[in-house]
C-alpha cells in the first residue's frame, strides 16, 4: 500500500526537475551547474542513489541558494523510507534534510513570488513530511505540515495554468477534491474548492504531452490513477514509456510488472519481476524480494 500511496505523491517532487531559471547571478558557471543538476537528477530517476547524493552534495556547495539540490536530496531518504527500508533513521533523515529544502525553498519564493517551481517543491516537502511524521505517530507535525502543505497548493491554483508544472499540481488537486465522497462534499465546499475527476485526468494528460520534462511525471500520475481506477490497459502505456526511458528503476519496472501481472499478460509479467530480481537494489531491496513472492 505504501509503495502505490507513494507513487502518487512523489510526482509532485519529480515536477521540480525541468526547472531551469536562474534566481540570482552566481559566480560560477551556471550551464556547468545546470547540466551537473540534470546529470543528478538522471541518476535518481535510474535509482542510483549514491551517485546521486555524490553530485548533489557537490552543488549545494557551489549554490547554497538554489534549493533544487536540497530537495533532490532530501527525497533519497523519502524514496528510501516509503519504498524499501521503513526504518526511524529513514525518516529521521528525511525530516532532517527537509526542513533545510524548505529553508532555501521558502527564502527563493519571497524573492519570486510567482514562481511555480518553488510552490509545487513547497507543497510537495510539506506533504511527505506529513506523510512521513504520521507514520512516526508524530502527529502534531503531521497535522501541521498538512495544513502548510494545503495553504501552498492554494497558492499553486491561483499560477498559470498553462505551466506543465502547474498543470500536474492543479490535475492532482481536482481529481482528489472529485473523489472526496458525496457525504463529505461540504468539507471542500467549505473552504472554497470544487473540482472532479474528468478535469483532473484532462490537466494531467495535458501536461503528459507537452514538450517540457515533467510530461514524464504527468506520464506516472495517470498511470497510478488508472491503476487506482481498476484500468490498467490504460495505465499500461505510460509506465511502459516511462521504463523505456528510465531502464534502471526499479520502481518503474516492479510497478510495470503489476500492471501487466492485472492486464492478465501473465508470460510479459513474469518476465518482468524477473528483470525486477535481476536489478541492483541496495536501497529498495524490498522489491526484490516481493517480486521473489509474486513469481512462487
Amino acid at each position: 500500500m505504501k509503495c502505490t500511496i507513494s507513487i502518487f505523491l512523489m510526482i509532485f517532487m519529480g515536477s521540480v526537475s525541468g526547472a531551469h531559471a536562474s534566481f540570482y547571478t552566481p559566480s560560477y558557471d551556471t550551464t556547468n551547474y545546470e547540466n551537473e543538476l540534470e546529470k543528478g537528477i538522471e541518476a535518481f530517476y535510474q535509482t542510483d542513489w549514491d551517485r546521486a547524493e555524490t553530485i548533489f552534495d557537490k552543488l549545494q556547495q557551489k549554490n547554497p541558494k538554489d534549493s533544487r539540490a536540497y530537495f533532490f536530496s532530501s527525497m533519497i531518504p523519502f524514496w528510501t523510507y516509503y519504498f524499501g527500508d521503513t526504518s526511524e533513521q529513514a525518516a529521521n533523515l528525511f525530516l532532517k534534510r527537509s526542513e533545510q529544502a524548505i529553508r532555501v525553498s521558502r527564502n527563493q519564493l519571497k524573492q519570486h513570488p510567482r514562481d511555480t517551481t518553488m510552490v509545487l517543491m513547497l507543497s510537495g516537502l510539506y506533504g511527505y513530511r506529513s506523510l512521513v511524521a504520521a507514520s512516526q505517530e508524530e502527529y502534531r507535525t503531521a497535522i501541521e505540515s498538512g495544513m502548510t502543505g494545503f495553504k501552498y497548493t492554494r497558492q499553486l491554483l491561483m499560477l498559470d495554468a498553462d505551466d506543465p508544472r502547474a498543470l500536474i499540481g492543479k490535475g492532482m488537486f481536482y481529481y482528489m477534491v472529485g473523489s472526496v465522497p458525496n457525504g463529505l462534499k461540504w468539507v471542500t465546499n467549505m473552504i472554497g474548492f470544487s473540482g472532479d475527476t474528468e478535469a483532473g485526468f484532462s490537466a494531467l494528460k495535458k501536461a503528459a504531452t507537452s514538450d517540457s520534462y515533467v510530461s514524464n511525471d504527468a506520464k506516472m500520475i495517470l498511470a497510478y490513477l488508472y491503476k487506482k481506477e481498476e484500468q490498467p490497459q490504460k495505465a499500461l502505456p505510460y509506465l511502459e514509456k516511462l521504463v523505456s526511458k528510465y531502464p534502471k528503476n526499479i520502481i518503474f519496472q516492479f510497478n510495470l510488472a503489476e500492471i501487466l501481472e492485472k492486464c492478465g499478460y501473465s508470460q510479459k509479467a513474469r518476465k518482468r519481476y524477473q528483470k525486477v530480481m535481476s536489478m541492483n537494489a541496495i536501497h529498495l531491496e524490498s522489491l526484490r524480494q516481493e517480486s521473489h513472492r509474486r513469481l512462487q
